[in-house]
């Protein structure tokens, strides 16, 4: 019996499969993007935080100096002579503090006075207050001037004026307290104002007032 040849049939290609501790390219490359976003995202989120903490200070943090000014003048009660002469009147001011901080302005008692060839001829007391913040608080004050306040070295210069019908005299006042942020931060500020103005005799009004 002639020996049957045996017929050698070939394997099939075997399928490859990756090891468990590689990873895909392509999904290495998605979390490399990911990872990339959320680092991108991280630093934005710094740097705005960075920036509304700057601002933060920058506006809210940082104390100004409260403005003060002198705003109106009113003559009342205006007596003079020139022979000899002499001049009681009453001035009613206005006084005028704007608090441009995010807190609040309290200000300790203090005084308005009225000069005339630097000599004080009136003066009123400025009682305590506050001023809200970012508010505004108007002052009135009623300014007793007498012309017998004066030494005699400012007579002549004084009697000069009153008869000329122009009478020019200067103010000024001061205040001292304190600015208050978020009930920690207390800084002392002072503020003043200087004004001159030139009270008209026989109209009984006032011009020219100039602030500075």
């Amino acid at each position: 019996m002639a020996e049957q040849e045996s017929q050698v049939w070939p394997l099939a290609p075997s399928r490859l499969f990756r090891r468990s501790d590689e990873e895909n390219p392509t999904f290495k490359a998605i979390r490399r993007e990911r990872s990339n976003k959320c680092f991108v995202y991280v630093f934005a989120a710094i740097v705005l935080q960075s920036i509304l903490i700057l601002v933060f200070a920058l506006v809210v943090l940082r104390v100004k100096s409260p403005g003060f000014n002198l705003s109106s003048v009113a003559v009342k009660n205006l007596k003079h002579t020139t022979s000899p002469t002499s001049l009681n009147a009453t001035l009613v001011t206005e006084l005028v503090i704007k608090n441009k901080n995010f807190g609040q302005y309290k200000f300790e008692g203090s005084s308005a006075s009225l000069w005339y060839g630097g000599f004080k001829v009136g003066e009123a007391k400025i009682g305590n207050g506050s001023v809200k913040a970012r508010g505004t608080r108007r002052v009135s004050l009623s300014i007793e001037v007498k012309s017998n306040r004066l030494p005699q070295e400012a007579k002549n210069g004084f009697e000069g004026e009153m008869n000329s019908g122009y009478l020019k005299i200067s103010s000024y006042a001061r205040l001292s307290g304190k600015v208050n942020l978020m009930k920690k931060i207390k800084t002392r500020k002072t503020i003043d104002t200087n004004c001159t103005m030139v009270v008209v005799l026989k109209s009984r009004t006032v011009k020219d007032l100039f602030c500075r």
